[in-house]
């Protein structure tokens, strides 16, 4: 039997892989593994949610989570599974890498929750690649935590735009957010509503902890925008109107199956305003020629809620790094 013990990469060994990957890169390999999920050459357990309804809140945060989350390519070489964990602007977390050949642990990355956080801008950007308006002028941001950062430093690998209305509940953390970004070219302006964030945006992110609709309907109509919903990601998490959602010419999710039971899609799905057959999932976009395309939709919904293909191929992308040798 081997005894060899895994091989643990702490934090700063992480972020300097991560540093050396292209932002562009790591959205290439979302969009391949959404294409792997979409046709089935991925194995994705039911996700584990910890700290939220229907479960007991933890005590260390009432809006603190834990996501575990498990995933394989069939017949790869390795199967990953990720706890990432935080609330109340503290994130934790790791990755842990086994073989599928001896079942042993080969790799933990002890990202503190960072890879998600990365692989989730990822599919935020791989999104504004493919639906966005081409001359997007105006991005509007709900929430100012870590993730509506990393939204911004990934969306920099697929558009020039760099101009933002942000807002958020505390509006203090949108003000550090803009001056901690201001030296890599962000110019967010901080704004008093939701409404105001979202007032000529041709591109939404909605990244809060929310349990009640943020963005209305009548916000966006008239104009080409494209709405990124992150922050619905367990039961009862809401941002967006479900009328917003139904007037979409376009609702495309990560996976249909959790978004159905997690994202925004659960509200519409509930309201009779949407079934899950009406949308489209990202991968099963990306693999059919005639809808890429196709012309571009008006109103387009991102519903995203984390598939864990997307921790596999994160994970691959950085031991890559970390190990150039390494055939994963």
């Amino acid at each position: 039997m081997a005894s060899d013990a895994p091989k643990i990469y702490s934090l700063a060994k992480v972020t300097a892989a991560l540093r050396a990957i292209p932002g562009d890169r790591i959205v290439d390999a979302m969009a391949e593994g959404f294409v792997a999920y979409s046709s089935g050459r991925v194995s994705v357990p039911p996700p584990q949610t910890l700290g939220q309804p229907p479960l007991a809140s933890f005590v260390g945060h009432p809006d603190a989570q834990a996501c575990i989350k498990s995933a394989y390519e069939n017949g790869g070489d390795v199967f990953v599974t990720k706890v990432a964990s935080g609330g109340g602007g503290s994130n934790s977390g790791l990755v842990m890498v086994f073989s599928q050949r001896t079942f042993r642990p080969e790799a933990i990355l002890l990202d503190e929750g960072l890879l998600t956080e990365v692989r989730t801008a990822a599919a935020g950007a791989l999104a504004a690649r493919l639906f966005a308006p081409p001359e997007l002028r105006q991005i509007g941001l709900l929430g100012g935590g870590v993730q509506a950062k990393f939204q911004l430093q990934m969306l920099a690998a697929v558009t020039p735009c760099r101009r933002v209305k942000a807002w958020a509940r505390t509006l203090g953390k949108v003000e550090s957010l803009a001056k901690e970004l201001a030296a890599e070219g962000w110019q967010i302006e901080v704004v008093a509503s939701a409404e105001k964030a979202c007032s000529e945006a041709g591109l939404i992110l909605t990244t809060t902890p929310s349990r009640e609709p943020l963005v209305q309907a009548s916000w966006v109509q008239g104009r080409p925008v494209l709405i990124t919903a992150i922050g619905a990601d367990s039961v009862g998490k809401q941002e967006l109107d479900p009328a917003l959602v139904a007037a979409a010419d376009l609702v495309v999710v990560d996976s249909r199956e959790q978004c159905v039971e997690r994202g925004e899609l659960q509200h519409a799905v509930k309201a009779g305003l949407k079934s899950a057959a009406s949308v489209v999932e990202l991968g099963e976009w990306l693999a059919d020629d005639k809808r890429r395309t196709g012309a571009r939709p008006r109103l387009v919904v991102f519903d995203s809620t984390g598939v864990a293909v997307q921790d596999v191929k994160i994970a691959q992308l950085v031991l890559n790094a970390l190990q150039p040798k390494s055939s994963m």
